[in-house]
């Protein structure tokens, strides 16, 4: 599937260091039971941020469960709810692991996190099945200004949801989003290599704004909106995941797993939904071994093996996409 994008092989890139938000983002919890007037904000300022909507409980569940995960591996000490660094380096990428699994779906799936949810998307919503668990340490990774929808073709009608489990002021590093920004078509510029990073001067410094995020936050992120997170210059982890949630009743990405493969085709059992089988082409968004990197069309047979877990995303009998699940 092509995406159209810029292609500006000279243009300088959008460093997120040197971006310093001078705006506060809004508060939408007095349109949480208006779905016309909370969309027409989420359509024209490209977010939407809702202030303590989550079930307390839930949120300190899945703190707890992150922060267990991070006393494992020594970053903070266990049993700490504070999520106060020890100061040993976080080392390899912990955004998508197994260690995680479940923590989202089951903050999610609480009943009056799902009335959010559903509020948020106008009906009964769902996970779409990829999820990245971010514990970033002081010092540590920020992730690109980026378009969330740049990176998921074919998937439609989603909402990406980004929420905090400890608190997160600025100086923690949160996120920030380009504001009204999202009606511009995707920035990222095809010209660069990967990640395909969007040009320095695409976004106007004063569209950016951000907040002091505090547990039971959610913030809904417009898949065309330019946004990033900023770096962590406190003392403290930053344990936060964001997924996205989408029609229960018309989903557009299901989580399946793969049962036989040709050159051309992919058959698999998606859950809940029984076999089915797609076609697949050069055009076909295929990142089956790693989220970030694209496999050649002619390796798609020997690299995509049963038993696999994929996030599929498709068009009729047409594969869209096919993408490593990140099992919530």
């Amino acid at each position: 599937m092509a995406v159209q994008a810029l292609h500006r092989p000279d243009a300088r890139d959008c460093d997120a260091l040197e971006i310093h938000p001078t705006r506060e983002l809004e508060s939408c919890n007095h349109l949480l039971d208006d779905f016309a007037a909370l969309n027409r904000f989420y359509e024209s300022q490209g977010y939407i941020l809702l202030r303590q909507v989550l079930d307390p409980g839930s949120v300190v569940e899945a703190r707890d469960a992150m922060l267990a995960v991070a006393a494992r591996i020594g970053i903070v000490r266990a049993g700490d709810p504070t999520g106060t660094w020890t100061g040993k380096p976080l080392e390899g990428r912990w955004e998508e692991s197994p260690e995680f699994s479940g923590i989202s779906k089951r903050l999610i799936d609480h009943p009056v996190n799902q009335v959010v949810m559903a509020k948020v998307m106008g009906e009964k919503a769902c996970m779409v099945p990829n999820v990245q668990y971010r514990i970033y340490p002081p010092n540590g990774p920020v992730t690109v200004v980026h378009q969330d929808g740049f990176y998921s073709p074919g998937i439609h009608d989603y909402r990406p949801v980004w929420i905090p489990l400890l608190p997160c002021p600025r100086e923690v590093g949160g996120l920030m989003v380009a504001v009204a920004q999202n009606k511009r078509g995707y920035l990222h510029n095809l010209a660069k290599p990967t990640p395909f990073p969007i040009p320095a001067d695409e976004i106007p410094m004063e569209s950016w704004a951000t907040t002091d995020y505090v547990p039971g936050d959610v913030l809904i992120v417009n898949p065309y909106s330019p946004h990033a997170s900023m770096p962590n210059r406190s003392t403290h982890l930053r344990p936060t995941f964001d997924t996205r949630v989408q029609s229960a009743a018309r989903p557009s990405a299901v989580a399946a797993t793969v049962t036989g493969v040709t050159p051309t085709s992919i058959t698999v059992n998606v859950d809940g939904f029984g076999s089915r089988t797609y076609r697949v082409d050069a055009d076909s968004f295929v990142r089956v071994r790693d989220p970030g990197i694209r496999e050649p069309f002619d390796k798609f047979a020997e690299v995509t093996v049963p038993g696999m877990r994929l996030l599929v995303v498709a068009d009729g009998d047409y594969a869209v996409m096919l993408r490593k699940a990140a099992e919530a």
